[in-house]
């Protein structure tokens, strides 16, 4: 009989205890886990996102929600710009690319955007069906957008996928799908720029028609359809990023946001909740600890007499010591492996019930085994092993003589 099954047996004698110890484990682990994941998936995500943009351009107001309405695709856009802003800034010597993009309507709850090519390619777009838009009124859905190839669809104004607004004028077709890019495009209709442009002529026209004041007449006329919403900037280098900003800023209209800037700002101000869900599961597997070191010292007690009579009959001290570590390693080492597989299923399962993670965190990737997962085993059975210790270091003192006497 060697320590490991002596180690397994003394578990299996307290079912109820090693089985709270195990569970204490599970839930520390899963939570740590889980919490991991989906914090660093967004912030891998919004870095993936975000590549290739060093500068947003957009109306004056918030920079984040510019940040989080353009790139991100989560909020509402503040305003729109003139199209001839664009092509100065296009223009600019510090500029290597500027993409424009313009938005405002929605199909079936996907927002259409009006754009370039180089969007798609901005995001390392690929068609997996069809091909790319080449005029107006053409898209290209993302892979999560339920379409078919040849489908024709009419636009709704604004966001809301119930909305009553219809550009009943115009209609779109589907030309293209494009293969998946854990991307936000995933989830969006692009079409060239001047369909949105020009859907948004139509009720311009007809608005003008209805309407015979000459302050109505005045506000529509700032309504000018050949508008973007905002444009994407990759700077020439790190000189120009620095400059570049400042320069939009002076505009009176426009304002320069950076990506990484107001991303920073952002996870700051959800840190706190995550440092509270990381300090929540280092507590409770803290308890779990305790409750492996609780449960090793109880089936000790209850088999000291056993553990002299290994003694008589041949086991070494250290013998003793490896069957009571084997025994912390074997219940920490079990429920942190449980832990992390319910984590992953956890943090999947989580982004497909909050839609909202959908093009930020690529879902495939967290039933995948990560560097976090080994991290955390050693860490599990490094704790299965200090909670064990001192029960252990006691079992290998027992003194023989004096138990079989008492006994």
């Amino acid at each position: 009989m060697n320590f490991f099954s002596i180690a397994v047996s003394g578990l299996t004698h307290k079912p109820l205890q090693t089985s709270l110890s195990i569970l204490a484990v599970i839930m520390g682990m899963a939570m740590l886990t889980t919490v991991y994941l989906l914090s660093q998936g967004i912030a891998d995500g919004f870095k993936r996102n975000a590549a290739g943009i060093d500068v947003v351009a957009g109306a004056k107001g918030s920079p984040l929600q510019l940040i989080l309405s353009t790139i991100y695709h989560t909020d509402v856009p503040i305003g729109n710009i003139d199209m001839d802003e664009f092509e100065e800034i296009k223009n600019n010597s510090m500029v290597k690319q500027a993409i424009p993009i313009a938005m405002g309507d929605n199909y079936k709850g996907f927002r259409v955007i009006g754009t370039e090519a180089a969007y798609i390619d901005l995001y390392k777009g690929k068609i997996k069906e069809g091909r790319n838009f080449e005029k107006p009124f053409e898209v290209v859905a993302g892979s999560s957008v339920p379409m078919a190839i040849g489908e024709t669809f009419s636009a709704r104004h604004g966001f809301s996928s119930d909305s009553t607004d219809i550009h009943d004028n115009t209609s779109y077709t589907l030309v293209g799908i494009l293969q998946p890019t854990g991307t936000v495009i995933d989830k969006l209709l692009m079409t060239p720029i001047e369909s949105v442009q020009q859907a948004h002529t139509h009720d311009h026209d007809e608005d003008q028609a209805h309407h015979h004041h000459e302050e109505e007449e005045k506000e529509k006329e700032k309504e000018s359809p050949r508008q973007v919403t905002a444009i994407l900037i990759e700077a020439k280098n790190g000189a120009a990023l620095m400059n570049l900003p400042r320069a939009i800023n002076q505009d009176g209209h426009m304002q320069a946001a950076n990506p990484s800037y107001e991303l920073t700002k952002l996870s700051k101000n959800f840190g706190l909740g995550k440092d509270v869900l990381n300090i929540l599961g280092f507590s409770i597997l803290g308890l779990s600890v305790l409750m492996v070191f609780s449960t090793l010292a109880l089936s000790l007690s209850e088999r000291r007499y056993d553990m002299a009579v290994f003694r008589v009959v041949g086991a070494s001290p250290s013998m003793l010591f490896s069957t009571l570590i084997t025994q912390g390693v074997l219940i920490a080492g079990l429920g942190t492996v449980i832990g992390l597989v319910m984590g992953h299923i956890f943090a999947y399962a989580l982004v497909g019930v909050l839609g909202s993670f959908e093009g930020i965190i690529m879902k495939a990737e967290l039933l995948t085994v990560q560097g976090i997962d080994i991290i955390l085993i050693i860490t599990g059975c490094g704790a299965g092993i200090i909670a064990a210790l001192p029960t252990a270091i006691s079992a290998a003192r027992t003194n023989i003589s004096t138990l079989l006497v008492s006994r």
